[in-house]
């Protein structure tokens, strides 16, 4: 069961608040593993608990649903992907690790 509309939120706050700070841009570029992923996500919202390095293929697989998207100023593509039946997942892909974000439901 997805997480709630409300709590959804916090991954379209997420990348509002990468988009607004090249530092963090950079930041995310440097990460090449999933402890920086996980240090660099609490940093910027500790509700963001489901993270996954994943695959450029995965990355950039047609999407079945996409909610939103973009570039990011220091060229990291992001999307927003409704699961059929499950979490709305953030997907962004940096110089160094591909990743996914999702809330975790109880």
């Amino acid at each position: 069961m997805p997480a709630s509309p409300e709590r959804e939120k916090a991954l379209s706050l997420f990348v509002d608040r990468i988009t607004d700070n090249p530092s963090l841009q950079n930041n995310l570029n440097l990460i090449n593993d999933a402890a920086g992923l996980k240090s660099f996500v609490d940093g910027i919202d500790s509700s963001i608990t489901g993270m996954a390095l994943i695959p450029l293929e995965q990355a950039t697989s047609p999407p079945k649903i996409t909610v939103d998207s973009g570039i990011l100023e220091a060229n990291i593509p992001w999307r927003l992907l409704r699961c059929p039946g499950g979490p709305l997942v953030l997907q962004m892909i940096c110089s160094k690790v591909n990743f996914a974000l999702w809330i975790e439901s109880c």
